[in-house]
């Protein structure tokens, strides 16, 4: 598999976790952070070049597997969560994402909220 296309699988990756990491402070973790959930998530890529992507990512230390309980199954599963500079980096391609992308249209900010882009307690955002 091209370099090109290991990095966008494993950007998207960061970005996926980065998306499902609410339940990683709960008991239970979030069934799309298995790894099945992210083999059905991720079922257009090549399995084996999926795991590569698991494995790369968990060798530069940006994701760490655990098992843990998953919301829906009765025994522990293998669970992929962001480290620290995981966390860090998947906020940079949030960001370049964010930049990348074109102005929203009304329609747009109507029918979905940006996501979260910080762990410290949600601010109200002033009206214009």
């Amino acid at each position: 598999m091209p370099q090109a296309d290991l990095e966008r699988l494993e950007r998207s990756l960061l970005l996926h976790l980065l998306e499902h990491r609410g339940q990683q402070i709960r008991f239970e973790a979030d069934q799309w952070t298995t790894e099945f959930g992210i083999a059905r998530k991720f079922s257009n890529e090549d399995p084996a070049t999926l795991k590569n992507a698991l494995r790369s990512l968990e060798m530069s230390r940006m994701v760490f597997r655990r098992t843990q309980y998953v919301v829906g199954y009765s025994e522990p599963k293998h669970v992929f969560s962001l480290t620290p500079s995981g966390h860090r980096k998947a906020l940079e391609h949030l960001r370049e994402e964010g930049a990348d992308a074109p102005a929203p249209s009304a329609t747009d900010e109507e029918s979905e909220p940006p996501p979260a882009a910080h762990d410290g307690p949600h601010e109200p955002t002033p009206s214009p």
